[in-house]
């Protein structure tokens, strides 16, 4: 039997620079935002991303798509 994706669920995750540590390494905290239509496409959610972190008084470290899905069989 074949495997099959079931309940695709997106987020959009934007990470942005909220510091620096003790040894000088830049610090992160994640934007997160659940309920992204699965069928966006790649370049959309990249410039939503960009677009949202125009927002933020941080600056974006990287814009990243996280796809959770559940497999079965036909």
């Amino acid at each position: 039997m074949a495997a099959i994706k079931k309940d695709q669920s997106t987020s959009l995750i934007v990470k942005v620079q909220n510091g620096v540590t003790e040894s000088g390494q830049a610090k992160y905290a994640q934007r997160s935002f659940a309920s992204i239509n699965p069928a966006a496409s790649d370049d959309s959610l990249l410039a939503a991303g960009t677009a949202i972190g125009a927002l933020q008084s941080h600056a974006v470290g990287m814009v990243m798509r996280q796809d959770v899905c559940t497999l079965g069989e036909e």
